[in-house]
């Protein structure tokens, strides 16, 4: 997904680092120790895009070695397309609620994220922290007041919309070409022929050299991702690459310079000497797009579906937290968390009372990452829209409930373009950056990971799952703990079931507000703004 976030707030601190460490934390009132730093590190990439679920395609050696040493979260959950995520995580609010959870902002539409919404960089700002984005924001644009610079960010570097060329950093819609970069509110045209991720990496790594150490700070940094294949030919790539068909192998070679950048990042922190206080989150922000006009050419196997579906492959992130500070590590989680739960956790380790957000749908997950105790997620609501894609779903307990009157995308979709050796993921990962990271910081000469941990976060459909799904329904009930790959569809045996999640998809039903999708305005053509996809409205549009 989108974010790289360093924190730094020494007057904050109510835990000694060592104390913390032996797993001495003294506790707050919120029964949470406050830390020093975090890291949210996120790309667009699919379930099978990474080598800690067993990726046959190319290897992530430096997101492995966090990965491993962490939390892998094999039962967190995004949103089904750029936009509804991105406003999920910043509002702490399932999308239905704010008219967020239709299709992704596109260039010249004049909607966006409520501008009475606060979100997490302005309660972050409340704490004393200075916030950072750099990267995708895709949280609309058409008026200045609903871009990064005026939503609580002390600076921004990157782009306002969902998709662009990443070394032309241009946009086209029809005949229309126009620059969508930018340092603050600036247009910055000197960049062309930068690749993106190289951009974006840079600029995190000079925040962080360059930080203030008297104040507080928070980098986000919504750039370390995949999406698209436009020039990826043009990206080194190791030799590990299996060589495939043409766009298949341009999105592997994103993968990997994402995996590289990933080490970099890391590595920036551990010379600026704030490893130690640090928390690293990595998240995607919707599932693999195999196929189509959007597509990323990430693949989502075993998992059913793709990018704009509620099935688990559009739904189900690739996710992992590493930090010093968890108390329990090199484990695999199974507990359910959403990217609603992000705004509270990371509200609460910064120090503040997560009461004082109000209302929310999402929980603060911080001691359960932590301890590995259970979640206090028992529902999750992935989504509901009757009025676009007409498709709702939710979770309770094990159970998923899907209505969908179309079926978009309901196919599993096995990753494309061969396989290439499995034997020597261990050995790469060792040589990966974050790994000497880790072995500097831990002063060991070697990591010594849980044996079969890969295997461990490697979903099994199972060989004696019933199949029984038909495309052509409209109803779908599955036991997804024991059927993560949404094979046998129970609706018919379990009609009490479907009865009771259904009314529980009624109850968010009586919550919903309408997606506030807007058609393309001609005033917001780049040929009227000096060839850029700029703010052209003087202010937001409703109440």
């Amino acid at each position: 997904m989108f974010v790289v976030a360093v924190v730094w707030p020494p007057i904050l601190r109510t835990c000694r680092i060592a104390s913390c460490l032996r797993g001495n934390t003294r506790e707050t009132a919120k029964g949470i120790a406050q830390i020093d730093g975090g890291v949210i590190v996120g790309v667009f990439a699919g379930w099978d895009d990474v080598s800690f679920h067993g990726s046959s395609q190319i290897p992530t050696p430096n997101l492995d070695a966090m990965a491993a040493d962490g939390v892998i979260l094999n039962s967190y959950y995004i949103q089904q397309a750029c936009t509804p995520s991105r406003a999920a995580f910043m509002t702490g609010r399932y999308p239905m609620r704010i008219g967020m959870q239709g299709f992704a902002i596109d260039v010249a539409e004049a909607w966006g994220l409520p501008s009475n919404l606060r979100i997490m960089p302005q309660y972050l700002k409340d704490l004393g922290y200075e916030t950072h984005l750099i990267g995708k924001w895709n949280l609309g644009y058409y008026t200045k007041s609903l871009t990064p610079m005026f939503r609580g960010f002390d600076s921004f570097y990157g782009y306002y919309n969902g998709e662009q060329d990443y070394y032309t950093h241009s946009i086209t819609y029809e005949n229309h070409t126009g620059l969508d970069f930018w340092s603050n509110t600036d247009p910055v045209w000197s960049v062309n022929g930068t690749y993106s991720t190289t951009l974006y990496t840079e600029r995190a790594q000079h925040i962080i050299a360059n930080r203030d150490k008297t104040k507080v700070r928070r980098t986000n940094v919504p750039s370390i991702q995949v999406s698209g294949f436009k020039h990826a030919e043009i990206i080194h790539v190791d030799s590990q690459v299996h060589k495939t068909a043409p766009n298949i192998s341009f999105a592997r070679r994103m993968v990997d310079a994402m995996d590289q950048s990933v080490g970099e990042v890391f590595e920036a922190l551990s010379a600026a000497g704030t490893l130690q206080n640090t928390v690293v989150a990595f998240s995607s922000d919707n599932g693999g797009a195999p196929f189509g006009a959007h597509a990323t050419r990430s693949f989502n196997w075993p998992l059913r579906g793709a990018k704009g579906a509620l099935w688990e492959g559009a739904t189900r992130s690739a996710a992992f937290v590493w930090s010093p500070l968890l108390h329990s590590r090199r484990r695999v989680s199974h507990q359910l968390m959403h990217i609603t739960d992000w705004l509270p956790t990371l509200y609460s380790i910064g120090g503040g009372n997560v009461k004082s957000l109000g209302k929310l749908d999402g929980f603060d997950m911080w001691r359960y990452l932590s301890q590995g105790s259970r979640s206090p997620r028992l529902e999750m609501l992935y989504n509901y829209d009757e009025w676009i894609v007409h498709a709702s779903a939710l979770r309770f307990s094990q159970y998923k409930l899907v209505l969908d009157n179309f079926s978009l995308y309901n196919e599993r979709y096995r990753t494309a373009g061969g396989k290439r050796p499995w034997n020597d993921l261990d050995k790469l990962l060792a040589q990966s950056k974050a790994a000497k990271v880790l072995r500097n910081f831990y002063r060991k000469s070697q990591l010594n990971f849980p044996s079969g941990w890969r295997e461990s976060a490697t979903l099994q459909c199972g060989r004696w799952t019933p199949r029984s799904f038909s495309g052509n329904d409209t109803v779908f009930l599955f036991d997804i703990v024991a059927d993560p790959c949404e094979l046998n569809n129970l609706a018919d045996s379990l009609p009490e079931v479907v009865v009771f999640l259904k009314k529980r998809i009624e109850t968010y039903a009586a919550a919903a507000v309408p997606p506030l999708h807007t058609p393309k305005d001609p005033a917001a053509f780049p040929e009227n703004h000096n060839g850029t996809w700029a703010p052209w409205l003087d202010s937001p549009l409703g109440p």
